[in-house]
């Protein structure tokens, strides 16, 4: 960006220059590492190149790619992770920088060792640890390192900062962060020796030192080193702000590496939700930042190109990091400089499919994302530009209008209500979900831009109400909420639809409300206790399900536990709903058959969604073609509907 374009950016700061060790970059923006799971035998995929090159295409200062594991003691079973120490994958590591070196933008290859932490995974080998902790995660004991096992880690660290300078990396980062391997032996948390290696803060920093060492012998001191540190590991006797400071001054004393990354959290706790303040590591990084007064990179729910500007302003960071932002928006940057913030598709923290990795990296708001070389999601201009009338504004409707329309046809959009968004605006009612809404907000923005023709209040049940002819019809008329059966209706009964629509009611009596699950373990029902909770009711939570808020993603569960506990929440695991009662409901234990009662002022009943089916049919006497897609399909969730709708928006 030149010095003229910069002055008229509305992020002046976030596009201001900055050299970072001895490179110099053209702004101050961050592809934080995140892995993609497109990786076979240790090594990249072209999936993965392509991936990496739609983000560097719109011009980030750095691409630090997802953790590398430094050698075979933390390897996992699939091989999902980069192995940099195996010279059989090196040439693909050299292809994938090249590929963004050709964009001008800088690699940075973060590695690590796992330690105990087997991250879903199965190991080839025992884990390994500081000290036999065993992680709250994962069901074995590690093995405790001794000082000749430590200094082949060691060792390995260099060797593969080495083999990654020589595919052309720019740098390395150490992942001390997040309770792996390096971030076990500074903690006091995981770290309970009593030698060389523990027993005080400074030589619980002498791994670190050692790898840093190590790295510095096989690579030199020309080559950019990073660090991402845990500021707060947000567990039991884990690392707070003070102890990470001290890292920190320890750090930056010897001038031991380039930069600092800062961050919060341990495994299972760092990927924030949307339920997780924006900025969340602003304020730890800033205080680092002035205590060690090294270049500080900060990520973690950054969420728009204002909100980073304004970390910068106010000095807490000098760059600016971003991973999920960026699955969401391959052209992030690019928007935020031309002025488009406002076009940037927004990540909204629901970590569905960005944290599955089912098989591998997707996104729930950018269907895309992970899927760059498939052949359904080529982006192309129509070649015949048709009529098309998508029926119903829900999340499905509003991506398949917006992606037909980008690619020239003439869209119309109707809506039987007075609003776009369907029912995952009810989502987005939920407590602490409010941010949902700004994908919603964001499609809205882009059909106006596209000059969709939107018609709300228009109900459509035959092809006489179209009104006028489409080449096109695709129904996106979504689902709606099952009605109670006959037998569980009561005075004290409510479906969980009721209360979306029409807000808790105030407790009364003793105040006990019990919320049936369906099964599905899902937002709808947990986002519903929490609701209730925040009203003043003492909830009890019943699920057939073995576990609580098992479809709930693995980073969400833990916050949401935590707020349902503050207010008492009860579970009952395994129990079904079996009659309401005149002051209640029974339930019966799923395992054992026995039925108990339990009294309550406030019954609500999860009683799941129907598609709304029956358009197709009629629309296919006078419509040439006729598609259906999202929750008139089957109710699901949002990223199938973005998906089915963005897939066939590309195929029109």
């Amino acid at each position: 960006m030149t010095e003229n374009t910069q002055s008229r950016s509305p992020y002046p700061r976030l596009f201001e220059p900055f050299k970072l060790g001895r490179v110099e970059l053209p702004n101050r923006l961050v592809v934080l590492p995140h892995g993609t799971s497109m990786v076979r035998d240790g090594g990249v995929t072209d999936e993965d190149i392509a991936y990496y090159e739609e983000r560097a295409k719109s011009g980030p200062a750095i691409i630090i790619t997802g953790a590398a594991v430094v050698h075979p003691t933390s390897a996992i079973r699939s091989r999902k992770l980069v192995e940099p120490y195996n010279e059989a994958i090196l040439a693909g590591l050299k292809k994938r920088v090249d590929v963004i070196h050709r964009h001008g933008v800088k690699v940075v290859g973060q590695i690590l060792h796992l330690g105990r932490e087997m991250i879903g995974g199965e190991f080839e080998n025992a884990p390994l640890a500081p000290s036999a902790i065993r992680s709250p995660r994962d069901p074995f004991p590690p093995h405790v390192l001794d000082e000749a096992q430590i200094a082949t880690i060691v060792e390995a660290f260099g060797i593969s900062a080495a083999n990654l300078k020589r595919t052309g990396h720019d740098g390395v980062e150490i992942h001390g962060a997040h309770g792996y391997l390096v971030g076990q032996f500074l903690s006091p948390a995981t770290n309970h020796r009593n030698d060389r290696y523990g027993g005080d803060p400074e030589r619980r920093l002498r791994f670190l030192r050692e790898v840093i060492e190590s790295i510095r012998k096989h690579c030199g001191e020309d080559f950019m080193l990073g660090l991402r540190l845990s500021s707060e590991e947000e567990v039991a006797d884990g690392l707070e702000i003070p102890d990470t400071v001290q890292i920190s001054k320890a750090v930056a004393a010897g001038g031991l590496v380039d930069y600092l990354s800062i961050t919060i959290g341990t495994r299972g706790l760092y990927v924030k939700d949307v339920t997780a303040p924006e900025a969340t590591a602003a304020r730890a990084a800033g205080i680092i930042r002035k205590a060690c007064g090294m270049p500080i990179i900060v990520g973690q729910r950054i969420t728009s190109p204002a909100l980073a500007e304004k970390i910068l302003a106010e000095g807490q960071a000098d760059m600016i990091g971003m991973a999920r932002a960026f699955i969401a928006e391959a052209d992030w940057v690019a928007k935020a400089a031309s002025g488009q913030a406002e076009r940037i598709r927004p990540c909204v923290g629901l970590n569905q499919d960005c944290r599955a990795f089912n098989p591998h990296l997707h996104c729930a708001a950018n269907p895309r994302a992970g899927r760059e070389l498939a052949p359904d999601f080529v982006i192309r201009p129509a070649e015949k530009p048709r009529r098309i009338a998508v029926i119903g504004g829900g999340p499905a409707g509003l991506e398949v209008a917006r992606t037909a329309a980008e690619r020239g046809h003439a869209v119309t959009l109707f809506e039987a209500s007075d609003g776009l968004g369907g029912l995952f605006l009810y989502a987005a009612s939920l407590p602490h979900r409010s941010d949902l809404r700004r994908l919603i907000d964001h499609l809205q923005s882009e059909i106006r831009r596209l000059a969709v023709r939107v018609e709300l209040n228009t109900r459509i049940d035959s092809a006489a109400d179209l009104r006028s002819a489409f080449d096109v019809a695709v129904v996106a008329t979504g689902s709606s909420a099952n009605p109670l059966s006959d037998e569980w209706k009561a005075d004290h009964v409510k479906t969980w639809f009721d209360i979306v629509e029409n807000g808790a009611p105030p407790p009364h009596g003793a105040g006990r409300a019990v919320v049936v699950d369906d099964g599905s373990a899902f937002w709808w029902t947990y986002g519903m206790a929490e609701a209730l909770m925040d009203a003043g009711w003492r909830v009890l939570v019943a699920t057939p399900s073995a576990t609580v808020g098992s479809a709930i993603p693995t980073e969400s569960i833990g916050p949401l536990l935590a707020r349902l506990g503050s207010g008492n929440t009860e579970y009952r695991v395994l129990h079904v709903l079996e009659r309401v009662t005149s002051d209640g409901v029974a339930l019966m234990n799923a395992g054992s058959g026995e039925v108990s009662e339990l009294p309550c002022e406030l019954l609500v009943i999860q009683t799941g969604r129907s598609s709304r089916t029956g358009l197709v049919e009629a629309l296919r006497t006078a419509v040439p073609e006729v598609h259906a897609i999202g929750d008139c399909l089957a109710p699901r969730r949002i990223s199938h509907a973005l998906l089915e709708g963005q897939r066939l928006g590309l195929q029109l």
